[in-house]
């Protein structure tokens, strides 16, 4: 059965969202600006998570929407978006914004708030702060691309236009650096995010052109699985190209040399997801009751685990321990009480069901 051969990909979109709380918590440390100094370490671990992440995680939901339409057609999918993505998306915004604040509120009894270097960067962000989906911008995103997906789809078939599949995943690829060149910002801090419900077309393009790649990807013989199954046999050969890409970014970085930066991060995030995808394929490509438990809570523990780092970073923020100490305790802690919350009060709920869909035996 297709599901049972597509176990790792499951794994991996869960993977993307447990590295959510590490890049989180490497933000040094939101709200708490100036408690621990942003060490170079924590800055170097936050954008090389970052330009992977995102894209990897557009490209399974792409390839796992392609087969919801493949096997129950358009609207069902679109019916499916909805439920699993727009009504929870609306349900969790303010209540993660009710978290966010109270969290803040809680944790700042535990801030000495003489010793908060608060920085030009951090006082203008908070001037311009205003109501968004924070963390949960990737679900709106999701949303529109549902819709522009969907509507390419019923223009394929009127049109009717017969390009080999391989000839469209090289263009999406070739789109991405074209989206990532024309994006805001210092070379080493790409790709961006944006928060505001009207995203710059660069960045919703950026990250649609992955969305279209795993979907597209779906629609190779056999899922790609040969593909997969040629690359997998010389997957060592590609395990430097993300860190070789990465420094040499880096370099260029500092020497402002932002078109060959553009270039190389643009390496380093699709290198980066080849060899995660090579690694899951063959090593994490089973089925396992554990793994699909981890799998299920991740979308849960994704969206509700920010105000836990920032409560836990205001309790921390006194303690007199070193910074890497209080770094990997915050981890720990998050990712402890989120699966807690997920299997008492979420797991076997409407939640989620809302969240997962409902469990079926077998």
């Amino acid at each position: 059965m297709i599901v049972q051969r597509l176990n790792y990909l499951d794994s991996i979109r869960a993977f993307a969202m447990y590295l959510g709380i590490i890049l989180h918590s490497t933000l040094a440390l939101l709200p708490w600006y100036g408690d621990y100094e942003m060490k170079e370490g924590y800055g170097l671990l936050l954008i090389f998570i970052h330009g992977f992440r995102m894209p990897l995680f557009m490209i399974i939901s792409g390839f796992f929407s392609q087969m919801i339409i493949n096997k129950r057609g358009v609207i069902k999918f679109i019916d499916n978006r909805l439920r699993r993505i727009g009504l929870p998306y609306l349900i969790f915004v303010p209540i993660i914004t009710i978290l966010f604040i109270s969290s803040f509120w809680v944790g700042s009894v535990f801030v000495d708030w003489d010793s908060v270097n608060i920085t030009n960067d951090a006082k203008e962000s908070k001037a311009d702060d205003e109501f968004n989906h924070g963390h949960l911008w990737f679900m709106y995103f999701l949303l529109i691309f549902t819709f522009i997906y969907s509507a390419i789809i019923y223009f394929s078939e009127k049109i009717n236009i017969k390009i080999k599949t391989i000839y469209y995943l090289i263009t999406m690829i070739v789109m991405s650096l074209f989206f990532l060149i024309f994006q805001s910002g210092e070379v080493i801090s790409r790709p961006d995010t944006d928060l505001s419900f009207f995203p710059h077309w660069s960045i919703l393009g950026y990250y649609f052109t992955f969305f279209l790649f795993g979907a597209l990807f779906f629609r190779l013989k056999n899922n790609g699985q040969g593909f997969l199954e040629r690359m997998s046999k010389m997957q060592i050969f590609f395990y430097w190209i993300p860190v070789a890409s990465f420094i040499i970014c880096l370099i260029f970085d500092d020497n402002k040399t932002y078109m060959l930066g553009e270039f190389f991060n643009f390496i380093f995030t699709w290198s980066s997801i080849l060899v995660i995808v090579l690694i899951f394929y063959k090593f994490i490509n089973k089925s396992s009751s554990k793994i699909r438990y981890l799998s299920n809570a991740s979308y849960y523990i994704y969206i509700i685990h920010i105000p836990f780092i920032i409560l836990l970073q205001g309790m921390f923020s006194r303690l007199e321990t070193h910074h890497l100490i209080k770094f990997i305790m915050i981890i720990f802690l998050v990712t402890i009480f989120s699966i807690i919350s997920y299997h008492y009060f979420v797991r076997n709920t409407f939640i989620g069901i809302l969240l997962n869909g409902k469990k079926f035996k077998g």
